[in-house]
């Protein structure tokens, strides 16, 4: 199926949470202009900054096109809140939200997310999953692949979660099952993700992985001991108090994940 015709008359969102991404926002837009251009009739591009300590904004408005609409925070919020805060201006009827950073190579697996969204009505979303690069020191340096190490043995162990990576920036969503559960997640941090991948699968939304090769562009990560210990916390408080409340006033039982009928992964 030519593209064109895949993607005829359908709006396609785009989001991107933006807070101290100055080296990385321009090359990004510039990534996703070329790319949506050339293939994707009908696009938007909403980009939420947060109040930033360097000129993120600046080279927003200075690098945007006539189809992208700038927002900036008052202050630094969180990743969630600016993607909730953008669903509010998208009106595509598929939403691509992604890291400032752009991941991974949006011409090699756009379309291919797109197509095992569209497949299957039960498909509520389809995430990039690549844990193996994102857990190697090497690639990603000490601080960041601890981490992603340790959330995912955090997720398997307490969450049993079918999903091997809820965190990486490259995600495709049907609107309107994206705002019916953001509307439930009350994270706006680094576990926004995290929530919001399990309200959807315990609404019983299939969600299906692909296995990407990660784009690493930035050279510091911007993740503090402060950050990682302040997270953790949250995350137990998570599993252990508030997880079983807020699944059960979202659907008035707490569903057990079937790890056949709620994800399937395919790699391209």
């Amino acid at each position: 199926m030519s593209t064109e015709k895949f993607l005829k008359d359908e709006l396609i969102s785009v989001i991107i949470p933006c807070y101290n991404e100055a080296q990385n926002i321009e090359q990004t837009l510039k990534e996703i202009y070329e790319y949506f251009d050339e293939f994707v009739p009908e696009y938007e591009v909403i980009v939420v900054v947060e109040k930033s300590t360097d000129n993120t904004l600046e080279i927003v408005n200075l690098s945007k096109n006539h189809r992208t609409i700038v927002l900036e925070n008052a202050r630094k919020f969180g990743k969630g809140y600016s993607i909730k805060k953008g669903i509010y201006f998208v009106k595509g009827k598929y939403i691509l939200t992604c890291d400032a950073d752009l991941p991974v190579d949006i011409k090699r697996y756009f379309l291919p997310m797109l197509e095992l969204l569209k497949k299957d009505e039960k498909v509520g979303a389809v995430f990039a999953t690549a844990l193996a690069i994102k857990t190697c020191r090497k690639v990603r340096g000490f601080v960041r692949s601890v981490v992603s190490l340790m959330f995912f043995v955090l997720r398997q162990l307490f969450l049993q979660l079918p999903i091997s990576d809820t965190q990486l920036g490259f995600k495709l969503f049907r609107a309107d099952v994206l705002r019916k559960c953001c509307e439930k997640v009350n994270e706006n941090g680094f576990l926004f993700d995290l929530l919001l991948t399990d309200l959807m699968l315990n609404e019983g939304y299939q969600i299906e992985e692909i296995n990407v090769k990660v784009v690493e562009r930035k050279i510091k990560s911007s993740v503090s001991v402060a950050e990682i210990i302040k997270t953790t916390y949250k995350f137990c408080k998570y599993i252990l108090f508030t997880r079983s409340k807020l699944l059960r006033k979202c659907t008035n039982k707490v569903m057990i994940n079937d790890k056949n009928k709620s994800v399937k992964a395919s790699s391209i």
